[in-house]
């Protein structure tokens, strides 16, 4: 059900569905109010136009009755026999006069109020139209007479009819009254039924008594329900609408019934609503009709619109449905309108480009970028055959050596193509099986089927190739490469021989070797070294490091004043440990700096501990790049001096050339801000590391050591003896002090001492010791 209702084209379908209906809903909701206001309108005219039409009936009888009263009075025979007093000759010439306009009364009254001459017709029954002398013929008008006779009520009630009765004075010489004559017509059905044809509405008379049931005089219609009946009697009396019929109704006057009654003679109109809507009603039955048929029509073309506009997406997901597997050759067509084909070509080239991107992922995938050889993936790929073949294996990882300088020195733009001629180099070789670029400047070479004896050879030639001169705009580069060689040894797989590999090729560069073949001895020391990984943070947090001091004398004064702190790792299970070998792992794990911390903290603390024997030595501490790279050191260094307490010439920080070069401009920014609070720097190990002369200008240190390398053969080598005796010359003209480290005999110190160099240390005069040792050491010796 959700599936079906979640289709487009069920909501396409629901949508047109919905506007249809609320089109419809609103159309004929406009139109029922309009129509129920023009009902209400044709109402309200069909009433006015009924009224207008009963006054001037009603009128135009009064004026009619007025103006033939008026004439037959000026009728000079008529008022000649009137004053005879011929009472059967008036008759006669009354009735003329009567049936000239054929009046329903006709009567005359003399002066005195006497009622000379009165003729009736019979309105119905077999004697209809008959004339007939008045039952009041003799008697006295029941009105008093006034001398404007015209202003007496023209209503006028005579055997069981009312008469609308008009008179005009008779006259005699200069407007000398002599009586009056006057005619009327019934107000009855005659009446109603002329009204009612011209009207539409039926019609009729009622006389209203008080405290009486009215009386009903005329009504043009047979039909007179008992519901019309009181709703006629509730308006004339109350005035209440009724909700079924429209109503009019109006007063015409007081008629004198028999004796002193009177009672009030009202003229009505009325009709069914539903008689007076009948053409209105026939008009909504049609409109409902005509909904009821363009309805459901709109729906199925609503339908089929839904179902047009949707048969193109379900051709799409049909061909989205073959494209996702992975036919991507078809042709998409989903219809032949313009919008249609366009979108077609679209489907059909976004299918293309998809199958192009999926060849270039897919490329990609098991590619190297930058070289285009394999990856590891690919790598993976082509070893599994041989894996399962159990063919012989050999693994060889490349690494170009230099690479970090090529890139710092050269832009990453040169070491790039550098990459790439290497990749070009080893694709050269034949013998090779898999070349693959495994990360920066590491390739790892597959061969199947060779000797380890061919495996030599081969790897000879491939060192030969890469390590082959290569120019970049008029540079040599000299490349250098470590080899680190794993053989199969079953059972195995590609990620023991890539780990046993790198195991030799990490061991060939600590070693410095060129070539390295797997062995079990190198698992084990690096099974050694990851065991100390583990164990070097907590040695930290827990206090297993030692500090040893070398002394450092000074050679004009011939007296130790300086020591060189230098730390050991007493472990738990393996003894001491030298630097060298937890000192590289602190830096690649990250534990450089709290290393350092430790190291400044016991060495400022051994400090103030031999202030108090007596014994004021200043104390170098070896800091390294890592260091220079947390932006909190220099704030540590200096706060700890302040929280201990101790001058500022109590410690010296020696920095390798290394750790300039790694970032010269942070590093300079760091060591002006130490040396600007008056702390000591020395560059450890000059000459053996890539610093040039113009940085060292730049670095605001204070003391430079000459590499032991230097020292140590310095009466035996002239060479030696060469390069020391420029670098105090050098050093010295720059203003700085120096500090030659790997004194091995008496003459190298006499030798140092005559060419001004300020300071010296090494095994002659003594080796490192713990702070201890070191205090009966200048107890007893010479220098102290």
């Amino acid at each position: 059900m959700l599936k079906f209702f979640s289709s487009i084209q069920t909501r396409i379908f629901a949508f047109f569905m919905l506007l249809l209906i609320a089109v419809q809903a609103i159309s004929f909701a406009l139109t029922y109010f309009a129509n129920k206001r023009l009902e209400q309108q044709q109402l309200e005219s069909q009433l006015s136009i009924a009224e207008l039409v009963f006054k001037s009936e009603y009128d135009n009888r009064n004026y009619y009755l007025t103006a033939f009263a008026e004439t037959a009075a000026k009728d000079f025979g008529l008022k000649e026999v009137f004053i005879d007093d011929d009472r059967r000759s008036f008759l006669v010439a009354l009735n003329n006069h009567r049936k000239r306009i054929n009046a329903d009364l006709a009567i005359a009254v003399d002066k005195q109020g006497n009622i000379i001459g009165q003729l009736l017709t019979t309105p119905d029954g077999a004697n209809k139209g008959k004339v007939k002398v008045g039952p009041e013929q003799g008697k006295q008008f029941r009105t008093p007479l006034a001398t404007e006779f015209e202003v007496i009520s023209p209503l006028y009630s005579l055997d069981n009819y009312i008469y609308q009765l008009r008179f005009s004075p008779l006259t005699s010489g200069a407007s000398n009254i002599i009586g009056w004559v006057g005619f009327g017509f019934i107000i009855g059905d005659e009446l109603a039924q002329s009204i009612s044809n011209q009207t539409g509405l039926n019609t009729g008379f009622i006389l209203a008594k008080e405290q009486q049931k009215n009386q009903l005089i005329s009504l043009s219609s047979n039909t007179y329900s008992i519901d019309a009946n009181q709703a006629i009697d509730s308006f004339i009396q109350h005035n209440h609408l009724h909700d079924d019929y429209i109503l009019w109704q109006s007063a015409l006057g007081k008629v004198e019934l028999n004796g002193a009654n009177q009672a009030q003679l009202h003229a009505f109109m009325f009709l069914s609503r539903n008689d007076a809507l009948q053409s209105s009603q026939e008009y909504w039955f049609q409109q409902l009709l005509l909904l009821l048929i363009i309805l459901p029509i709109s729906l199925f073309v609503a339908f089929i619109i839904a179902r047009g506009v949707t048969k193109p997406l379900t051709l799409l997901i049909k061909q989205a449905k073959y494209i996702a597997k992975g036919n991507y050759n078809s042709k998409v067509e989903v219809g032949n309108s313009a919008e249609m084909r366009e979108l077609a070509e679209e489907f059909t080239v976004m299918q293309q480009a998809i199958l192009s991107r999926e060849n270039k992922i897919a490329f990609q995938a098991y590619h190297d970028p930058l070289t285009n050889l394999g990856n590891k993936n690919e790598l993976i790929r082509i070893t599994s055959a041989w894996f399962e073949a159990k063919s012989p294996i050999a693994i060889c990882q490349i690494n170009i050596r230099r690479m970090t300088e090529i890139n710092g020195t050269l832009g990453h733009v040169v070491g790039d193509l550098v990459i790439k001629e290497v990749g070009l180099r080893l694709a050269s070789f034949n013998e090779i099986d898999s070349i693959c670029r495994l990360n920066g400047d590491e390739f790892v070479v597959a061969i199947e089927h060779s000797d380890q004896k061919k495996l030599i050879q081969s790897i000879n030639h491939i060192q030969k190739s890469i390590e082959a001169e290569y120019c970049y705009q008029d540079i040599s580069l000299h490349l250098q490469t470590t080899i680190g060689v794993s053989f199969v040894h079953y059972p195995s797989d590609l990620e023991t021989l890539l780990r046993q590999a790198d195991t030799a090729l990490q061991h060939a560069k600590k070693n410095r070797l060129h070539l390295q073949i797997y062995h079990q001895q190198i698992d084990v020391n690096t099974l050694d070294r990851l065991q100390l990984v583990n164990d070097l943070k907590p040695a930290i947090e827990h206090d297993e490091l030692v500090l040893f001091y070398q002394p450092k004398l000074n050679l004009k004064l011939n007296k130790v004043t300086h020591v060189e702190a230098l730390v050991r790792w007493q472990h738990p299970v393996r003894g001491m440990i030298p630097p060298d070998s937890f000192i590289p792992i602190a830096e690649k794990m990250g534990q450089m700096n709290a290393l350092t911390r430790w190291v400044i903290d016991q060495a400022l603390s051994q400090y103030l501990q031999w202030k108090e024997q007596g014994i004021e030595l200043s104390i170098a501490v070896n800091i390294s790049a890592e260091n220079l790279k947390d932006d909190q050191f220099c704030h540590y260094v200096l706060q700890a001096i302040k929280d201990k307490q101790v001058p500022i010439d109590a410690l010296t920080l020696e920095i390798t050339e290394d750790a300039v070069v790694a970032d010269p401009e942070y590093a300079i920014k760091q060591l002006t801000e130490l040396r600007q609070q008056g702390l000591t720097l020395s560059i450890d190990d000059y000459g053996t590391g890539y610093s040039s002369l113009a940085q060292l200008k730049q670095l605001p240190v204070q003391e430079l050591k000459i590499d032991k390398s230097f020292v140590q053969n310095l009466m035996v080598n002239e060479d030696d003896q060469i390069i020391v005796s420029s670098t105090l010359q050098l050093a010295h003209n720059l203003g700085l002090k120096v500090v030659a480290e790997g004194i091995e005999d008496e003459g190298s110190l006499k030798w140092l001492t005559q060419r001004g160099c300020e300071m010296g240390q090494g095994f002659y005069l003594s080796r490192p010791i713990e702070a201890k040792a070191l205090t009966t050491w200048l107890s007893q010796s010479a220098y102290s």
